[in-house]
């Protein structure tokens, strides 16, 4: 039988090892490490980015996200456009069975204008995701130095300088 302490110990040990990982998660996906760039304190306009896992059969879809720090968040990709790249509001961001979509620089990612507040490095504000099949998860985003990059963009980076 568990004693109180141990439950406790337990639920501490939890609460810690999720707090340090910063992921998250909405039914059978995984939302790792979300992250924003340090904007100017008179900035409109942020961004955020984070890996989404999905460990299912089926597909997903991240159809729309909200922040109260803003007064408007939208879904955007960055895409080529008359030998431009030119940042478009999206309907959806497809993630795929037993795959992972990583929202990024450059790529996917969430937007966010007329910012009510704008947080300050080392901060974190809330954001709302709404997923079609996985439903709703609330995580917390890291404003992170504007020269912060994701392990896997470095690798990223390093497989492309060996070209």
């Amino acid at each position: 039988m568990k004693t109180i302490k141990s439950i406790l110990l337990g639920s501490l040990f939890a609460l810690t090892s999720s707090a340090y990982a910063h992921e998250y998660k909405a039914g059978d996906l995984y939302i790792d490490h979300p992250w924003s760039k340090q904007v100017p304190p008179t900035s409109q306009v942020a961004a955020a980015f984070f890996n989404i896992m999905n460990h299912s059969n089926n597909g997903d879809e991240l159809i729309s996200a909200s922040s109260p720090i803003a007064g408007k968040t939208e879904l955007h990709a960055h895409m080529h456009e008359d030998g431009m790249m030119k940042m478009r509001e999206v309907e959806k961001i497809d993630i795929p069975a037993n795959d992972s979509q990583a929202l990024k620089p450059g790529g996917y990612h969430i937007m966010f204008f007329n910012l009510k507040e704008v947080p300050q490095l080392g901060e974190s504000f809330p954001l709302t995701l709404n997923f079609k099949h996985a439903g709703t998860v609330k995580v917390e985003v890291k404003v992170e130095e504007a020269t912060y990059m994701p392990e896997d963009m470095k690798e990223e980076m390093m497989d492309h300088s060996k070209h």
